[in-house]
């Protein structure tokens, strides 16, 4: 193992990369105490040994994320969300070939979302250490402990994928777990979240149209306030605070004593940009006033279409050694139910409709939605198949 600190270092590295054709990659940061999570250590593991490269240190990482850009280079991760949203943000670089081991492993009847310490262990019979799961990343100098986990927590992924990757072969899988890991190559898989953030506010639920405009504002306020603060957005003001100020918007400063749990440092600090914030939202004329996305859950007759088609699914993926999860969700077959009723399965692809899940579940699915019968067997349980069959005109 080896702590990287200079420009020199790393590209000694990035030639070791180059010449590997692929690496593994994990970060250690600290998401909690500022606006954009802090990386504290970047650990690296090529076929010749582990690296970790110290970004408090040495600053300059471009060379490596060119390499993790690079779509001649096999990058390997594990459960790649986290890590991928840092880079994305504060590099703004995307993976070129990337291969997630959880993801995978779910195509290769592994488990879905399996944790790593587990997959190792299943896989290569070998124990990790958790004594260092919260350690302060920060510190410096790194200790003895923290350098092994975090060496361990690199060192296996290219074994991993080299088993993981045999098996998928082995079952023809391994094109499907390429193409699922491929949706990270997408500025879109990033950007999309962003834009009705407020709407997943717990408790915004209860909010009408106007104090959705109301919470709205106060949640970009919020944002604004904390970028500028360097702070987590919730530490500026909690989010049943931000609901009970849409539900109640101040008109002045001395409104917010009213509300339950806020704190004196917060109006004395906040006020005034927290009633500025709900007015603007209160002022939204009507017709611009935001709503839910879906007026209004699915039908009771859609409901119960789903859970047979969800049925249906479940033995697919059990015949298949797969993970229902990784075929759709109940809120995917509900989409595909509304498209097929609309017709517009051929104008608005779901993933049920293209790749290998529509070969392997969506055909089906589609074909059960048009009134023809399926009949499907769940291996050796029962000598009777289960039948399900749906009406021409029931559908």
């Amino acid at each position: 193992m080896t702590l990287i600190t200079t420009c020199d270092a790393l590209a000694e590295l990035c030639k070791e990369i180059d010449q590997c054709g692929r690496f593994a990659i994990d970060l250690e940061f600290i998401p909690e105490r500022t606006y954009r999570p802090v990386l504290c250590l970047v650990q690296v593991a090529t076929d010749q040994g582990v690296h970790l490269i110290d970004p408090l240190a040495h600053q300059d990482l471009m060379p490596l994320w060119q390499r993790f850009h690079d779509q001649n280079i096999r990058v390997v991760i594990h459960a790649a969300s986290q890590d991928l949203d840092l880079i994305y943000d504060q590099f703004q670089t995307l993976p070129g070939n990337i291969f997630d081991t959880q993801v995978a492993s779910g195509f290769a009847g592994l488990g879905y979302q399996i944790g790593y310490g587990r997959l190792v262990s299943q896989l290569l019979n070998v124990s990790l250490s958790k004594t260092e799961s919260f350690t302060d990343w920060l510190t410096r100098p790194l200790t003895e402990a923290q350098l092994s986990y975090a060496s361990d927590d690199v060192r296996h992924l290219l074994p991993l994928y080299d088993v993981i990757s045999g098996r998928l072969n082995a079952m023809g899988r391994f094109e499907w777990a390429d193409e699922e890991c491929k949706r990270y190559s997408s500025p879109e898989h990033f950007e999309n979240e962003d834009r009705d953030a407020y709407l997943k506010v717990k408790g915004a639920s209860v909010l009408d149209r106007r104090g959705l405009s109301v919470l709205k504002f106060v949640f970009a306020w919020r944002d604004q306030t904390a970028q500028r603060l360097n702070k987590p957005p919730r530490t500026i003001l909690s989010d049943s605070l931000l609901v009970e100020v849409s539900r109640k918007p101040p008109s002045k400063v001395e409104d917010l004593n009213r509300i339950r749990g806020m704190r004196p440092d917060q109006i004395k600090g906040f006020g005034p940009g927290i009633v500025r914030a709900a007015q603007e939202g209160r002022a939204t004329p009507d017709h611009e006033l935001p709503h839910w996305p879906a007026a209004r859950g699915p039908s009771k007759r859609d409901v119960l279409v789903g859970d047979m088609l969800f049925a249906v699914l479940k033995v697919i993926a059990y015949e298949e050694d797969l993970a229902t999860e990784l075929l759709a969700t109940r809120d995917e077959l509900q989409q595909l139910i509304k498209l097929h009723r609309e017709n517009k399965l051929d104008t608005k692809p779901t993933a049920l409709t293209k790749g290998w899940r529509y070969e392997l579940a969506g055909k089906k699915m589609i074909s059960l939605l048009e009134g023809n019968d399926l009949t499907v067997s769940i291996g050796d349980i029962d000598s009777s198949p289960i039948e399900m069959k749906f009406g021409g005109n029931s559908m």
